[in-house]
């Protein structure tokens, strides 16, 4: 009985009339039928004034800027850094500029950009997001904002600055307009210099403006500064010195390195020509370091180390005549010229052959070698492969093997052509052999705080004997362009003839010059390329050694390196033999 009450019940309650389930069934179709319309109504009839809306307020996820780290010389004076600036913004597709005729020219003058510009950026863009202008600087940022331009924004930017501008341009190198490194240190170290990006989470309004924060900052990493071994006040007298030499030979282009000659620390590296990295509007220009980029044959600065090698194996001796036949040599059909002979003089010693540069006794000298053992060792001074100083582009030369050389190659090499090319930073390097009784320092452009191991490459007798005949250069010989008041030089000149396609051009020179001084305990080593001399000599004591003299006078001073006790007597006594004048 209570089971049937029960269904009873449940039926009564639940069950309908035709009448009701039909109006029920309406009234979903009705609500079916609204929803339809209303989506047809948001989806095309009304459809921009909803993304209007819906763009009125937005969660934004905005890029915090990471400030690049600074790159300073080994006394931490500054070679490049950032400095904060604006970036000025709109975005005409979200929200639309709104200003009036004052603004307008208000807006053109502090941005410099022309109405036609104006328009083509704010009103004729399909962009998204238009830069009106990069890299604006915070005063003319303050005036735009006092504006209160509804639609234009600002981006917190950094624009890299370069106090040293074109004296260390292609060294230090510069970057575009995201901050990313393009060239020399800056790409070299770009990774390490450009730090973390960090982010904000906020919600802005129609206007671009700033809400509210809804998440938690991620704040930004800054970048590393990076200090190199350079100093600056021995680059600027090297750009100084190599710019009157370039100026007043009507040259192509010049490079010098200056190195500390016991740590391999390279204390300038300059070139020219060059371009200012603040100012790279007209584009980038001779951007290329080219005493790591570019190859030439080194002439004379190769013959100190064929001769070094024959010494420290015994096939020769400094006061051992070599027959150089009134400078004439012929090996087949092949005819070797010294430049620089003396009529009817017949032989020199081997130290001659090195003061007077002579190929023809410097091909000797290389033929009485071994190929093999010549080739070791002109490998193990680093010719023929890079210095791995971690400069961008840096190229390794060649240095031919010793089996194609053949009697010819092996005379060539020995007095720098043929099958054989470098940099100017791989001559500089090799010539540390000849600072460091016989031991090949490896180079870096990075401050050391410790001492380095090198290679031994010479014996120390070998090297001293060297230096001394270096000296001869200066004295005697090809360099005397190279002397340094109160100082003892050794060193020696170069003169190639460039070559185009394996052929040489007999007016397109390279002047060279590597010398070492105070020669009694070498400090510093300078190496200098002029490209292509068109006025006056092309020799290397003509173009570059003097560019080592001018250097090295100021250079000695700024280190305060004492001068050389027997040249210093030397000169004292000569004063007290003159007569003096009394007033």
């Amino acid at each position: 009985m209570s089971i049937f009450i029960n269904n009873k019940v449940e039926k009564t309650f639940f069950e309908l009339s035709g009448v009701r389930r039909r109006w029920i069934l309406v009234l979903f179709l009705l609500g079916f039928l609204t929803l339809i319309l209303r989506a047809f109504y948001l989806q095309s009839v009304n459809k921009n004034f909803l993304q209007e809306k819906a763009t009125a307020t937005s969660n934004r996820v905005i890029s915090l800027l990471a400030d690049r780290g600074k790159i300073t010389d080994r006394y931490g004076n500054i070679l490049a850094r950032s400095t904060p600036v604006f970036s000025v913004n709109a975005n005409p597709k979200i929200t639309k500029v709104k200003m009036n005729k004052d603004q307008r020219v208000q807006l053109e003058s502090i941005l410099k950009l022309s109405s036609t510009e104006i328009d083509k950026k704010i009103f004729n863009s399909q962009k998204d997001n238009v830069y009106l202008k990069r890299r604006v600087p915070p005063s003319d940022a303050d005036q735009l904002k006092a504006l209160k331009i509804p639609g234009i924004t600002f981006e917190n930017d950094f624009q890299r600055f370069y106090p040293a501008a074109e004296v260390a341009a292609n060294l230090v190198g510069c970057t575009n307009m995201e901050n990313v490194g393009q060239e020399g240190i800056e790409l070299a170290q770009n990774k390490s210099l450009s730090g973390v990006a960090g982010r904000r989470k906020v919600l802005k309004d129609k206007l671009g403006r700033t809400v509210d924060d809804i998440d938690d900052i991620k704040l930004p990493q800054e970048g590393n500064d990076i200090t190199l071994s350079i100093d600056r006040r021995i680059q600027y007298l090297t750009y100084r010195e190599l710019a009157k030499s370039i100026e007043e030979h009507k040259a192509q282009a010049g490079s010098a390195v200056v190195i500390n000659a016991k740590t391999g620390e390279i204390l300038a590296l300059a070139n020219l020509p060059t371009y200012n990295p603040n100012n790279l509007n007209a584009g980038y220009g001779p951007t290329r370091n080219r005493a790591v980029t570019d190859v030439f044959e080194p002439g004379s600065t190769m013959k100190p180390f064929v001769v070094s090698a024959a010494l420290d194996s015994g096939i020769i001796r400094p006061n051992q005549v070599i027959d150089t036949s009134a400078g004439f040599m012929k090996i087949g059909a092949f005819v070797i010229h010294d430049l620089h002979a003396e009529p009817g003089k017949l032989s020199m010693t081997v130290s001659e052959v090195i003061a007077k540069s002579s190929n023809v006794g410097a091909a000797r000298i290389g033929l009485m070698q071994d190929p093999k053992s010549l080739w070791g060792t002109l490998n193990k001074v680093g010719f023929g492969m890079r210095t791995n100083v971690g400069f961008p582009g840096e190229v390794g030369g060649v240095l031919r093997n010793y089996k194609n050389w053949g009697m010819i190659g092996q005379a060539t090499v020995s007095y720098g052509y043929g099958g054989i090319n470098l940099t100017l930073l791989q001559l500089a390097q090799s010539y540390t052999v000849f600072a460091n009784d016989g031991e090949l320092k490896p180079i870096t452009l990075y401050k050391r705080n410790e001492p380095v191991i090198g290679t031994k490459v010479f014996k120390k007798e070998t090297v001293r004997t060297m230096v001394e005949m270096m000296e001869g250069v200066i004295e005697e010989g090809t360099g005397g362009n190279a002397k340094v008041k109160g100082y003892r030089v050794a060193g020696k000149t170069g003169t190639a003839e460039k070559s185009n396609n394996g052929k040489y051009e007999k007016n397109k020179n390279i002047g060279s010059f590597v010398g070492l001084i105070p020669a009694t305990n070498p400090r510093i080593i300078m190496a200098v390329m002029i490209d292509e001399p068109s006025v006056g000599s092309h020799f290397g004591n003509a173009v570059a050694a003097p560019v080592f003299s001018n250097v090295m006078t100021d250079v000695m001073k700024i280190l305060n390196v004492p001068q050389d006790d027997k040249l210093q007597n030397k000169i004292l006594q000569q004063e007290k033999a003159e007569p003096k004048e009394t007033i």
